[in-house]
């Protein structure tokens, strides 16, 4: 009788224990559930509803918002709906607006263009090294922007540079000839002393005022842009398409890192992991997107100058050697000599 009592209490105090253990663990579970709160991000970008990059960050946010569960929803503002993208970084800074994918505008910090800087890169294979996650380029962003409360998700590769003529070129394939042609570049000094270096007269002029420039013979060309904007903005004006590649043009995707703490460990596992598909998904796509906009532009009447890997490092040669020295201060000549040395 004895045994038999020791042993239903012993299995009782066991059942206890268990009963316990589960609670807590249920309790533990629904802590977590409770935490993880569903949280809208606000996220801006400065391309049209239905362009292909409108089209690639609505398929991050569905894909950030599937793999958290769908404690991640966004509400998507395009078309610089939100300003201007040097003014929507000051408010992700703010925690005003959450994330922003675009340019990095050096109204915060100088070195904030350095990744526009000439000849960084020449080629795709080149540019995929450059912008690595873990670059020295990247590293010192990172660290830049964590200065400016802002926390770096990924990068969005766009396309190389070029220039664009409604006259004739003179010798387009050779880096040291002297045209003279007078072409629009942007008010920065990377751009102003590499087409001058190429041999152009170098006019700086706003975004906004290329068409009419040209349309006009203000200017008979343009510097900083590449085929995709030469074809959608200049219709009609360009006669000769020169893709010397002479600097890259990529966004970044960054998010206010107050907001980012903020998050659960599952929340920011989900918006990194999308975000790096992303930036995989376009690097994958970017050379071939630019390979269709320069074929637009030959439908549309355009001559596209022809560029061996050779030819665009002999370019880049002639445009690091003279204008590197020039601009190293601008971006702080430490941080520029980093990346620089990276690729010598």
């Amino acid at each position: 009788m004895k045994k038999l009592l020791s042993l239903l209490l012993t299995s009782t105090m066991v059942l206890a224990l268990a009963g316990c253990g589960s609670g807590a663990d249920s309790s533990n579970q629904a802590q977590e559930q409770k935490e993880e709160q569903t949280v809208t991000l606000s996220l801006a970008h400065i391309r049209p509803v239905g362009s292909t990059a409108d089209l690639a960050i609505q398929a991050f946010a569905e894909e950030a918002t599937e793999l958290s569960g769908g404690t991640l929803q966004f509400e998507v503002y395009p078309a610089s709906q939100l300003g201007d993208y040097t003014t929507v970084q000051e408010r992700v800074g703010i925690g005003d607006v959450d994330m922003q994918i675009a340019s990095l505008g050096s109204n915060l910090d100088k070195v904030f263009a350095m990744s526009n800087a000439a000849y960084l890169c020449s080629t795709w294979d080149e540019a995929k090294v450059m912008f690595a996650g873990n670059s020295p380029l990247i590293e010192i962003y990172k660290e830049k922007m964590a200065k400016y409360n802002m926390t770096y998700l990924a990068s969005y590769p766009l396309y190389f540079g070029g220039i664009a003529l409604n006259t004739d070129p003179v010798d387009p394939t050779n880096p040291n000839a002297r045209s003279g042609i007078k072409i629009r570049v942007p008010a920065m000094s990377t751009f102003e002393k590499t087409a001058t270096t190429l041999g152009y007269l170098a006019t700086p002029l706003a975004s906004s005022e290329m068409f009419t420039s040209i349309q006009t013979g203000v200017v008979n060309g343009a510097i900083g842009a590449g085929a995709e904007m030469y074809y959608g903005n200049l219709s009609g004006l360009v006669k000769y398409y020169l893709p010397i590649n002479d600097h890259f043009e990529q966004w970044y995707m960054y998010i206010n890192t107050d907001k980012w703490n903020s998050l659960s460990d599952n929340q920011r596992n989900a918006l990194q992991t999308a975000a790096d598909n992303m930036q995989k998904a376009r690097w994958d796509v970017a050379e071939g997107e630019t390979d269709e906009y320069e074929q637009k532009l030959r439908d549309s009447g355009t001559i596209v100058v022809d560029y061996t890997d050779e030819q665009l490092g002999e370019f880049a040669k002639v445009v690091r050697e003279a204008v590197w020295p020039a601009i190293a201060e601008e971006y702080g000549t430490e941080n520029f000599e980093a990346v620089t040395n990276s690729i010598k």
